[in-house]
């Protein structure tokens, strides 16, 4: 399969992800997954402008991004970034391949609860993560390759008797 990395990072393509992940995983190209991100001419020229030699950016919206996962990039070693949950879901709901889904930085907000020093959740974002969990989906929560992060499904369950 061509995804090697399903990440949710609100920042997108930084330098946690080019200098730890790329490299470690082997990635050949990244896959921004967002409905809207594409229609957006800066934002696509700044991202796809990240491009480098051996390392191919691209962006779409969740159904092309399965057919380009299906199609032209099966031969690939992908990661797939998401801005947020909602978008994974979305994706996922569009056929988008991922059994892993990496939690790597989601921003703190008034009614969000802290899981790591970088991934904060709402209510709302552990209603999804528990309905991907549900699907078989397995989640891990880790900023870069070598951190141990906490068991997110154990978290979620004692989340859901507070």
């Amino acid at each position: 399969m061509a995804v090697v990395l399903a990440r949710v990072d609100s920042r997108l393509v930084h330098g946690q992800v080019l200098e730890a992940w790329v490299p470690a995983l082997g990635v050949d190209t990244i896959l921004v997954v967002d409905p809207e991100l594409g229609g957006d001419p800066l934002q696509r020229m700044v991202l796809e402008g990240l491009s480098s030699r051996g390392l191919h950016i691209q962006i779409a919206p969740p159904r092309e991004a399965a057919e380009l996962l299906t199609g032209a990039l099966r031969d690939t070693r992908v990661m797939v970034l998401f801005r947020g949950l909602r978008e994974a879901v979305a994706a996922r709901a569009a056929g988008v391949p991922f059994e892993v889904l990496n939690l790597g930085n989601l921003h703190p907000s008034q009614d969000s609860s802290s899981l790591t020093v970088s991934v904060y959740l709402t209510a709302e974002d552990e209603r999804m993560l528990r309905e991907l969990a549900e699907c078989g989906l397995a989640l891990e929560a880790r900023a870069v390759p070598a951190d141990r992060g906490p068991d997110v499904n154990r978290w979620l369950g004692e989340r859901a008797r507070c």
